[in-house]
C-alpha cells in the first residue's frame, strides 16, 4: 500500500491534524493554584536587570541585541533620556490644534459682535494664525506645561492661569472699550479654557467659583 502523501502547506497540515485529533483525548482539569515551581517572567527580567531604575528613580533604557548564537547582549543607552521617550507629542499636537481653533473661533465671534461690517473669513484666518504670534505662543506654552500638568505645583499654576484669565476677561468685557475687547478677549478666553481643561475637576470647579464670586462682588451681571 502506498504511503500517505505528506501535507504540502499549512492549510493541509491543519486539516490533517484536525482529522486525526480527538478532543476527548485532552484531559480536563482545573489549573493548579499553587505558586510556580520554576522561574517566572519577572524573575528572568530581574536577573537580566530589565526592571532596574536609575539613580533618579526613572526606568533605565537598554538596547537588547540577539547574537547569532542565540545569546542576549544588553547595552545601556545613555544617549536617550526617559523624559524624551515619554514626551506626549500627540497630546501636544492635539491640544495646540484645539486651542488655535478656539482662538480663531473667539476672534470671529468678537469681530461679529463689535465690528461695523460683517467679518470676512479669510482675513480673519490669516490675522489669527499667519500674522499673529498666538499659535506659536500656544505651542510653546503647551509643550512646556502640558506634560507636567498632573504635578501638584503645575495644578496651582493652571489654577492661577484660569482665575487670572477669567477675572481679566470678565473685567475687560464689561469695562473696556470695544477695540480693547476685540484684542484681549480671544487670548484671555483661550487661556481660561485651557487652564480649566488642565485642572482636576475639583480645582477647576473651585477656580470657576472664585471667578463667579469675584464678578458678583464687583457687580457684574451674567445675563
Amino acid at each position: 500500500m502506498a504511503s500517505q502523501e505528506a501535507p504540502r502547506n499549512r492549510k493541509e497540515r491543519r486539516a490533517q491534524a484536525k482529522k486525526h485529533s480527538n478532543p476527548h483525548d485532552i484531559p480536563l482539569a482545573r489549573p493548579k493554584q499553587h505558586a510556580p515551581t520554576g522561574k517566572t517572567l519577572i524573575d528572568i527580567a530581574e536577573e537580566r536587570q530589565l526592571l532596574q531604575r536609575s539613580s533618579n528613580g526613572s526606568p533605565s533604557i537598554t538596547t537588547t541585541r540577539i547574537n547569532l548564537d542565540g545569546s542576549i547582549n544588553e547595552i545601556p543607552d545613555s544617549s536617550v533620556s526617559p523624559e524624551a521617550v515619554s514626551t506626549p507629542y500627540l497630546d501636544i499636537f492635539l491640544y495646540t490644534t484645539s486651542l488655535i481653533l478656539l482662538h480663531f473661533t473667539l476672534t470671529f465671534l468678537v469681530h461679529h459682535q463689535y465690528a461695523s461690517e460683517r467679518p470676512s473669513l479669510l482675513p480673519l484666518i490669516l490675522s489669527s494664525t499667519v500674522y499673529s504670534p498666538a499659535p506659536w505662543l500656544i505651542l510653546l506654552l503647551v509643550a512646556l506645561l502640558h506634560p507636567r500638568a498632573s504635578h501638584p505645583f503645575m495644578q496651582l499654576v493652571f489654577a492661577a492661569i484660569a482665575v487670572v484669565a477669567g477675572v481679566w476677561l470678565v473685567q475687560a468685557s464689561n469695562d473696556d472699550p470695544y477695540m480693547a475687547v476685540m484684542k484681549k478677549a480671544p487670548t484671555l478666553g483661550t487661556l481660561w479654557v485651557w487652564g480649566i481643561v488642565e485642572l482636576r475637576w475639583d480645582i477647576a470647579a473651585a477656580s470657576l467659583t472664585m471667578t463667579a464670586v469675584w464678578a458678583r462682588w464687583k457687580g457684574y451681571a451674567f445675563w
